[in-house]
């Protein structure tokens, strides 16, 4: 539900900005064009709603995609006609169990065209990006951006009335006292050596013992911050549920790890080393 309204909150705050802001050439034939201006529409609406729900998306899922509006563009007209027909079954099914049977059976054609799509999508390349779970911070900074980026797009060209126009043009001409610039480039390089300096000084050992379920599985992170894992977890009774994919990954991801250093399996029974994403 929170994707759903993020995509909408999106397509309302964005879609007209950047509909003015991408321009295509115009070609003599006019059906081409009307193709052409019907994708433009749809990949605009998706990434309208992608650039609000990104963050929730890595947070949630800790995976990008950078071929969703193919999927999208696909998806889009069927996905409109199956909520259509899903209506019409719902209203005819009120009358005659029957009969709604004729529209249920297009529906369900179309049902499993939309997931053939979704299929083909998930298999091209880069269509699913492991990345580590963000901080809150991050979160919030990203959406304190992307609304000034917004405010500041929507005050260009009209009376300097805007408050942050404003404080954009005094900020411009404070950054060209040159006084003032090499401060700023002192505080910035100290501040970056700082973050070098934790980053070299050496932590605590930490040991952690993964819920894998049956199995077992043991990370560990040395005072240099190398990562060892030790076995992956896995299952003898359910074989079907994929222990890597959907707890050990998730897992990693969530504690900022998408590199390991080392892997030990300490034997090869399927409780330890049942992991499809280990092997």
């Amino acid at each position: 539900m929170l994707l759903s309204y993020g995509g909408t909150i999106g397509i309302i705050l964005l879609n007209k900005i950047l509909e003015e802001k991408i321009s295509l050439p115009q070609l003599k034939n006019k059906i081409i064009n009307k193709l052409i201006t019907i994708i433009k529409e749809m990949f605009i609406v998706s990434i309208s709603a992608n650039l609000i729900i990104f963050p929730i998306i890595v947070y949630n899922y800790n995976t990008i995609s950078l071929t969703f509006f193919i999927s999208n563009i696909l998806a889009g007209p069927i996905l409109g006609l199956i909520i259509i027909l899903g209506f019409i079954t719902i209203f005819i099914s009120i009358i005659s169990i029957q009969i709604s049977k004729i529209p249920a059976s297009i529906l369900s054609i179309f049902i499993q065209l939309l997931m053939q799509i979704a299929n083909f999508s998930s298999g091209l390349p880069f269509s699913k990006i492991y990345v580590k779970t963000p901080s809150i911070f991050t979160i919030i900074l990203y959406y304190a951006i992307l609304t000034i980026a917004i405010y500041l797009i929507r005050c260009r060209g009209r009376a300097c009335l805007c408050p942050i126009r404003r404080f954009e043009r005094i900020l411009l001409n404070k950054f060209k006292n040159k006084k003032l610039q090499k401060k700023l480039i002192a505080i910035t390089s100290i501040i970056v050596i700082i973050f070098q300096i934790i980053k070299i000084i050496p932590s605590n050992l930490k040991i952690y013992f993964i819920d894998v379920g049956q199995g077992d599985s043991t990370l560990i992170i040395t005072p240099n911050h190398k990562t060892i894992l030790i076995d992956g977890g896995g299952s003898e009774t359910n074989e079907n549920y994929d222990v890597g994919k959907k707890t050990l990954i998730p897992y990693l991801l969530d504690r900022g790890i998408t590199k390991l250093d080392y892997i030990f399996i300490s034997h090869y029974d399927s409780d330890h080393v049942r992991t499809g994403y280990l092997q």
